[in-house]
Formats: C-alpha cells, structure tokens, sequence
C-alpha cells in the first residue's frame, strides 16, 4: 500500500513538473481537458459502468464533478487533476482512485487504481470523450 501510494505521489509531482517547465513547443496552444466528457470504466474484477464529468481548467490543474456509474463503492464525487503534455492525472474522492491517462485530441483513456475504501485493489481500464 505505501509503495502504491508513493507511486501515486511520484506520478502527480512529475506531472505538475512536466506541466510548469516552458519549454519551445510551436503547438497551437495547450491542451485542455474543460467540458463535459462521458465513457466507460471496466474493473479488472469483472465489474462495468460509465463514467460523466466536467471540467474546469486553472493552468495545468482542473477539477470538478464526475459520476461513476455501477460502482459498489463511488457514485457522485468530485474529481481534481494535473495535465502535463498529453498525460492525465486525475483523482477522485480526496485520491481514493487514481486515473492515469493520455489525452489524444477530445479522447482520454488509461488506467485507475483504488487506493482506500471497499474496493481498495481493485484496478481497471477507462476512456472518455468529450
């Protein structure tokens, strides 16, 4: 558990890292996650739903309201993340799951861990659109 959640901390601090150095990138703008964006989750476990939520963005930080649907341990909460580049990293219920994601134009998909909680181990797969 301590080594998972040292994980969690060294993802998170390299993606605010990642996401303060300037840099001479010649893209259009940066990236944002704002909006609305809906999709799926899929546990290693076997267990399904969706997953809605939307977005405000701060610089490289976003949060707001996300709904994981079918879950036994979430429902309604409220997400903060970091963009960094491409990578997503979101956490949900004060970091009771970890989302780790790539950002590919209006798709986010990737991999979450719960951390606390009932389904603490539990592990799986997601992807949203806007």
């Amino acid at each position: 558990m301590i080594k998972r959640l040292g994980l969690v901390v060294s993802v998170c601090l390299t993606a605010m890292l990642i996401s303060s150095c300037g840099g001479g990138s010649t893209s259009s703008g940066p990236a944002s996650v704002s909006g609305s964006w809906s999709g799926s989750w899929t546990s290693s476990r076997g267990q399904s739903g969706r997953l809605t939520a939307t977005f405000s963005t701060s610089g490289s930080t976003f949060s707001g309201p996300a709904t994981i649907y079918n879950s036994y341990c979430f429902g309604n909460e409220y997400a903060t993340g970091t963009l960094g580049g491409s990578k997503v990293t979101l956490g949900i219920s004060s970091n009771a799951i970890v989302f780790v994601g790539t950002l590919s134009g209006s798709n986010i998909s990737g991999l979450y861990e719960v951390y606390r909680g009932g389904c603490a181990g539990d592990s799986g797969s997601f992807s949203i659109n806007k």
